[in-house]
């Protein structure tokens, strides 16, 4: 049967926030903590420590639906859309909030440009910045983007208002050109060598915004081989299928989110059962389930979800109009085929 790119964009948008609602009932758990609490967690049922209603989207779906938002309401990018809707919900006083995210909103909130306020969060969080919060709303850039070099230069773009890092630009880079191949129809092994392609390509994005940034994180210390971190994102993107789940770990570091999803991706078996393993690891376990669940949605498509958790998302309705408007703007950025 085959699966069309919209229904590969829908199941992208609401993988993830299926991952992310299973997952935080589980936040910051053990897995044997999960163990001896919920068994082994498989439904969408609220709570966690911000005691979350059933289905509701945690930061993670948040972000990524502003971005998502950003891009359908603009009729393409434009980065102060971006930052106007990821500060709104910021203004809202959201209850969770990373903290690389809050140093650099709050400097936006001050006036601050938006890019200035992300490479100055990164300098003074002196090599500790890099968190998941950008890869885990990344998720939009891939589904509306096509052409290769505009998706790498948007995701970092994006990804450096509030986490300059390379880690972090780099993996967000990486995610939306697999997530990119894969809403072509690219099998699993040719959407990770386009991952590994962004990543490595990434020092020649064009835009002079995105490679300051870049160049301003790297200058911080962080990252490790070139100073630039890619050698940790490659490694991640290169996390064999046959590694075992309970050797990853799922950390708020952005490589260790990044090489749970690359796992996640090269397994045989559904978005259903890889999602309830993944989660139930623990730790970060709503946003490493989101990133997952961004990418084996777009692996799967829409009919993957299980109904009866999608039935239960409140951003579902949201989702089901957004993904139109996102596969609209895909096939206007580049070559694409019917579907």
């Amino acid at each position: 049967m085959t699966i069309t790119a919209l229904e590969r964009v829908h199941g992208a948008l609401l993988g993830l926030a299926a991952g992310d609602a299973l997952g935080a009932t589980l936040e910051f758990m053990s897995p044997g903590e999960i163990r001896r609490r919920h068994g082994v967690h498989t439904e969408i049922t609220g709570g966690g420590p911000f005691g979350w209603r059933p289905g509701q989207g945690t930061d993670d779906t948040d972000l990524t639906i502003a971005v998502a938002r950003a891009y359908a309401g603009s009729g393409g990018y434009q980065l102060g859309a971006v930052v106007e809707h990821i500060m709104r919900w910021y203004d809202g006083r959201p209850r969770d909030i990373g903290g690389m995210t809050a140093a650099s909103l709050r400097r936006i909130a001050a006036g601050e440009d938006p890019l200035t306020a992300g490479a100055a969060a990164t300098a003074a969080a002196g090599g500790g910045g890099a968190g998941n919060g950008s890869l885990m709303r990344a998720l939009a850039t891939g589904l509306a983007r096509v052409e290769p070099e505009l998706c790498s230069r948007e995701a970092a773009e994006i990804s450096a208002v509030t986490h300059a890092d390379p880690r972090c630009v780099q993996a967000c880079v990486a995610y939306t050109a697999i997530v990119s191949a894969l809403v072509d129809g690219a099998p699993v092994g040719a959407a990770l060598r386009s991952g590994r392609d962004a990543a490595t390509a990434l020092g020649a994005v064009t835009a002079p915004s995105a490679r300051e940034a870049v160049g301003a994180a790297a200058g911080t210390g962080t990252g490790t081989g070139t100073g630039t971190g890619t050698g940790e994102v490659v490694a991640a993107l290169a996390t064999p299928a046959t590694a075992g789940l309970t050797e990853l770990p799922t950390t708020g570091y952005v490589v260790h989110s990044l090489a749970v999803a690359v796992w996640a991706i090269q397994q045989p078996a559904s978005l259903e059962e890889l999602l309830v393993d993944v989660v139930n690891r623990g730790d970060d376990s709503d946003t490493t389930g989101a990133i997952a669940g961004g990418l084996l949605g777009a692996r799967e498509g829409v009919g993957a979800v299980p109904h009866r958790w999608a039935d239960r998302l409140e951003y579902a309705t949201e989702i089901a109009e957004l993904a139109p408007a996102l596969h609209t703007l895909r096939r206007v950025s580049g070559s694409v085929r019917p579907g």
